[in-house]
């Protein structure tokens, strides 16, 4: 007996095609968003083992974030050598300058609470300014516009005596008129957000951000330096190295800042809790969408040029012809670069400071179809 042929549904067929082509043609129209390299795990491991083998580094954690989600966490090597400590998820590495992504988190939970405003001047919130800051902005401190010359922070114990201190500096130039990282604009950042919150920098940090967003790795040591320095114990702390290339030889190397500029570095945090802050940038509430644009966005100068900084952190306009908003620290302890228009972060923590910061962009050569690597300045070599 003939088997009865089902009638074929000339509907679904056109329907089936058309979703297919245009699928293909959202390949081709939008790679760079769409059709991604995916790297398997392997990959990725022995990409950054080969870079850990040539820049001598113990230990490393890194993440991949797209599009709100974590896609990607891997810990390599060792967190202590001596004690034979393996990187896990929860080691906390020290941040440095990196830290500064928690203080743009800070400010922008401030601004949308109303405890301050981008635009308002330290002539609004502080008494008895020196002159010339009087129109300085808050904006302009984050954005390292306010150019204060850098004060010899290492004798204040508390942001009172460091504002002090920066407030017997003079104007390198007219503030807004440029921009330039080495200044003391984060420690009177600093002061201004503990006199608006009442409370220390790093326990307005907890109440704001960490405490909401349950970032339960994230710490600082509050070092007493004096020929017996103590710092407080960071549990699953890593280890600092530094490769000695003359001698070929790795050493400890602490590296530590002072509890008022915690607004500029300082700060210990794990890979899960950085990489929970790159969701920040494209899921949820935490942040409104006008401070999140902030975030993502250069700080105009007077002159109605950008400038290279946003709140907080670093805005390149064109990497290979990618916007990307970054920083690093150490300068490479730590390694956070977001493709802006990807919605892709690269985040590589590592515990060598003497590492030049190209980690993350190289990681990101992995996910990014012709993405080249970094270019690394010339001289620098890692043996």
């Amino acid at each position: 007996m003939k088997k009865k042929q089902m009638p074929k549904n000339k509907n679904g067929q056109f329907y089936f095609s058309l979703f297919t082509t245009l699928l293909l043609l959202l390949c081709f129209i939008a790679p760079s968003t769409i059709c991604h390299a995916q790297p398997k795990e392997k990959e990725v491991r022995v990409f950054l083992n080969n870079l850990m083998q040539k820049e001598h580094i113990p230990g490393l954690a890194y993440a991949v974030v797209r599009d709100g989600k974590i896609e990607t966490i891997g810990t390599l090597g060792k967190a202590h050598i001596g004690f034979n400590q393996n990187v896990t998820k929860n080691t906390a590495f020290q941040l440095a300058s990196c830290s500064k992504i928690y203080c743009a988190l800070l400010l922008g939970k401030l601004f949308d609470n109303k405890f301050l405003q981008p635009n308002q001047t330290l002539d609004e919130l502080i008494d008895s300014v020196p002159v010339e800051w009087k129109k300085i902005t808050v904006q302009q401190l984050a954005a390292h516009q306010s150019g204060i010359k850098i004060a010899n922070f290492s004798k204040a114990q508390n942001s009172s005596m460091a504002y002090k201190l920066a407030a017997q500096m003079p104007l390198e130039y007219e503030p807004g008129s440029r921009d330039f990282y080495v200044s003391s604009d984060y420690w009177v950042l600093q002061y201004v957000i503990e006199k608006v919150t009442g409370l220390t920098y790093f326990n307005a940090l907890k109440k704001y951000v960490l405490e909401p967003l349950t970032l339960n790795h994230t710490y600082v040591n509050n070092p007493n330096i004096g020929d017996l320095s103590d710092f407080d114990i960071i549990p699953e702390q890593a280890q600092e190295y530094h490769w000695f290339k003359k001698d070929s030889t790795l050493r400890i190397n602490q590296m530590w800042f002072g509890a008022t500029g915690y607004s500029a570095g300082g700060i210990y945090s794990s890979i899960e809790n950085v990489a929970k802050t790159a969701t920040l940038f494209d899921k949820g509430d935490f942040l409104s969408a006008k401070t999140k644009e902030l975030l993502s966005n250069p700080v105009m100068l007077t002159n109605g040029k950008a400038g290279s900084f946003g709140l907080g952190l670093i805005i390149t306009p064109d990497y290979q012809g990618h916007k990307l908003i970054e920083h690093s620290g150490g300068p490479a302890l730590a390694d956070f670069v977001r493709f802006d228009k990807e919605k892709l972060t690269f985040i590589v923590l590592t515990n060598n400071r003497g590492v030049y910061p190209y980690l993350a962009k190289a990681l990101a050569t992995l996910y990014i179809d012709g993405l080249e690597m970094p270019t690394l300045p010339k001289g620098y070599t890692a043996d």
